[in-house]
């Protein structure tokens, strides 16, 4: 019988780890002391990568010995189960996200030796590790309560009564994957696109780390379009935390950063002075509260959680004004000296729509439906600077305006014509995006004066 299991004989090890984690976010201030602080600095810098190792070999081991004492082995594996279905449970149990988090620590902590990366120079390869590693963090933080939940480390009072269950799938598998994989590579993205300050050239690996998270994006809709598991046990019960809301964040982030955090660098650089600036900043957040707020109220109406349509609207509303108030809070970083960026008020505005979502979706589940309007509003953030400011060429109507105008309304429209249409609303936003950045990339920024 299940006696105790890690949570129970180490209660204190997933609040150390998140410890470990927070401390990530501090590395630069450490390391650059020097002296003691440079042993103190490699074991912040190891600390959660040998953390996830024993927490990965502690499963392990249960796993292979038949440890009964464990309730993921009690729960799936016979005495005499065989060495393939002692694999299966390693690969496709929680043993899969012990070893998608270990790999993500260890990328990231080791990051600087990365050949793009490492060519940069010494200064630079550390100052895109330390991005690197606050990235992952964020991400390891934001969704450590859906990715290790206490059920699977704590013993049940009293004990499971249904027996043996069904061998788990491997398609399960695919999930701690792609969350791996997208966190590693939008950490790149991210430290090219946050990095300002130091001459070295990112974009060779902003170059890279684009094209495999466009790869990534596809494969993920499309493994959740062919209803694996956890999408279609999530979708039965939206209102419940798992590894699901996990991997969405991940989507989020590499959406936000491929799409529009990193480009808008490339784009803003070619903006004048500003007239009428301040104008296209209030449009910029009037635009994004109108499309987060339609948006989430349709898609919410489509579930079952919500009695009425009230219901639905009100908690639409509230997960949007949470993010679009960090918006609003977020435009004093400028003024305490974060405003390297060539528009700062604008990288901080898409920041916020990059990390607040994924914040307020670790705390509820159904917060995981403002994630197509956040995604519309983040591609009209890279057009109407240029609609509204009066020193530089309005994009064509014909080829930018109409085009993200036509994809934006398909987009809302997608929870009149469809229930359970979060997917789909995800998928026909990235059209959206796309009209969007394409769109202007090759916009000639001439100047109307």
């Amino acid at each position: 019988m299940v006696e105790t299991m890690l949570g129970d004989t180490l209660p204190w090890f997933f609040p150390t780890l998140a410890i470990s984690l927070c401390l990530w976010l501090a590395l630069p201030s450490i390391e650059k002391n020097g002296g003691a602080s440079v042993r103190i600095g490699a074991l912040v810098r190891w600390g959660p990568a040998v953390m996830f190792a024993w927490l990965l070999l502690h499963r392990m081991s249960a796993i292979v010995q038949l440890d009964t004492t464990h309730l993921e082995v009690l729960q799936y594996l016979p005495q005499d189960a065989s060495l393939v279905e002692r694999g299966t449970l390693l690969v496709s149990g929680q043993a899969g996200h012990e070893l998608a988090a270990l790999a993500v620590v260890v990328f990231a902590a080791a990051s600087n030796r990365l050949p793009t990366i490492h060519m940069l120079g010494e200064g630079a390869a550390n100052t895109a590790r330390y991005r690197i590693m606050s990235f992952t963090a964020l991400c390891l933080l934001m969704s450590m309560g859906l990715f290790f939940p206490e059920s699977a480390y704590t013993a049940t009072n009293p004990l499971p009564e249904q027996g043996i269950l069904a061998p788990l799938s491997l398609s399960n598998a695919v999930l701690p994957l792609l969350f791996a994989l997208m966190v590693m590579f939008s950490g790149e993205l991210f430290a090219a696109s946050s990095t300002y300050s130091i001459g070295a050239d990112f974009s060779p690996l902003a170059k890279k780390a684009s094209m495999k998270n466009a790869v990534l994006i596809a494969v993920t809709l499309l493994w959740l379009a062919t209803n694996p598991p956890a999408w279609t046990a999530w979708n039965e019960d939206p209102s419940s935390g798992t590894d699901i809301i996990a991997l969405l964040m991940a989507l989020h982030a590499t959406v936000a950063l491929t799409f529009v955090v990193r480009p808008s660098r490339t784009i803003e650089s070619r903006l004048l002075h500003g007239e009428r600036r301040s104008l296209a900043l209030v449009a910029m957040f009037g635009c994004s509260a109108l499309l987060m707020m339609i948006s989430a109220g349709l898609l919410l109406d489509t579930t079952d959680v919500f009695a009425t349509t009230a219901g639905a609207n009100l908690y639409g509303f509230w997960a949007c004004t949470v993010v679009l108030g960090a918006m609003l809070l977020a435009q004093f970083m400028p003024t305490l000296g974060f405003d390297a960026a060539p528009r700062p008020e604008a990288w901080w505005l898409r920041s916020m729509a990059l990390f607040m979502p994924m914040a307020i979706m670790a705390f509820s589940p159904m917060n995981v439906y403002i994630l197509p309007g956040v995604w519309m509003a983040l591609a009209w953030t890279l057009v109407l600077p240029w609609l509204v400011e009066a020193d530089v060429r309005s994009p064509s109507t014909g080829f930018v305006v109409a085009p993200l105008i036509g994809t934006t309304i398909g987009a809302l429209l997608i929870p009149v014509l469809a229930s359970h249409a979060l997917l789909p609303a995800l998928v026909l936003a990235l059209p959206a995006l796309a009209v969007a950045l394409f769109g202007m990339l090759v916009h000639k920024p001439s100047a109307t004066i």
